[in-house]
């Protein structure tokens, strides 16, 4: 039964690789036996004479039979897996670099000044990564434990290259090697508008919304929204700094409506 699990695995991981119905049962079974004809392989395969030739010559082609000339016949061989597995890996890669660089030039770039919906954490959490990973200058961040937690990785190793970082948490998250302002209130609005999330990169392209089940954020290079999205991480920035240092006399000035907006009292 085992025997038999493989034999339909290894029938479905060739035809993946691109061998048709008669080259898959030709070369599994020159593995079983081999050197043989074709006539020997039609019998042992079930193929019909009148295909099993042709299996041959396009598995010769891509380097996975090799045929031997005895006399008046022609036995074959199958080439050992590992040495068949390294050319299609080379083969694969090569075709992969060359897709990269032909279609890179026929791909239209995806229009920044446009407002794109992204739904759903996972994709929230993607498009973020991303966005913090192809950073190069200027990153800035405003995010909760939760959210913070799933791009530390990513962030560490931006940083790790030199990208610089400024952060608001509403949490207690520790992190190295980055600018860090906390933000004062523990049942902070964030929490209530579904763990908002909003990065701006290089302060040419932003993302803003939520990371909640089901969160739903835009991401645009709109210019317009980048400078809205930067100024109000920035000012955040500075009214928490402003306060660190002023403490009760910065607060003092504030209304009663200003408190409440600024620190949620």
């Amino acid at each position: 039964m085992a025997g038999e699990d493989n034999h339909s695995r290894a029938i479905d991981i060739l035809s993946n690789l691109g061998f048709t119905e008669y080259e898959t049962k030709t070369y599994l079974s020159l593995l079983k036996n081999s050197p043989v004809t074709g006539y020997q392989i039609s019998k042992d395969a079930g193929i019909p004479r009148s295909m099993v030739y042709e299996a041959l010559g396009r598995l010769v082609n891509k380097g996975a039979v090799m045929s031997l000339p005895l006399g008046d016949t022609t036995r074959y061989a199958p080439v050992p897996v590992s040495v068949l597995l390294d050319n299609l890996r080379h083969k694969y890669e090569e075709a992969l670099d060359a897709a990269h660089d032909v279609l890179s030039l026929e791909e239209q770039r995806t229009p920044l000044e446009q407002v794109w919906n992204i739904d759903g954490r996972d994709s929230v959490l993607t498009r973020a990564r991303e966005m913090i990973r192809t950073c190069h200058k200027d990153l800035l961040m405003l995010a909760d434990d939760s959210t913070l937690v799933e791009l530390l990785p990513t962030l560490n190793e931006a940083v790790s290259r030199g990208l610089k970082a400024r952060l608001i948490l509403s949490g207690e998250a520790e992190v190295e090697g980055v600018e860090v302002v906390r933000h004062p209130r523990a049942e902070s609005d964030w929490q209530r508008t579904g763990n908002l999330l909003v990065i701006v990169t290089d302060s040419s392209q932003c993302l803003i919304g939520g990371t909640g089940s089901s969160g739903t954020c835009i991401w645009t290079g709109n210019r317009h929204v980048v400078f809205i999205a930067r100024q109000f991480i920035w000012q955040e920035i500075f009214t928490q700094r402003t306060l660190e240092r002023l403490g009760r006399q910065a607060i003092e000035v504030l209304s009663e409506e200003e408190r409440k907006a600024i620190l949620g009292e």
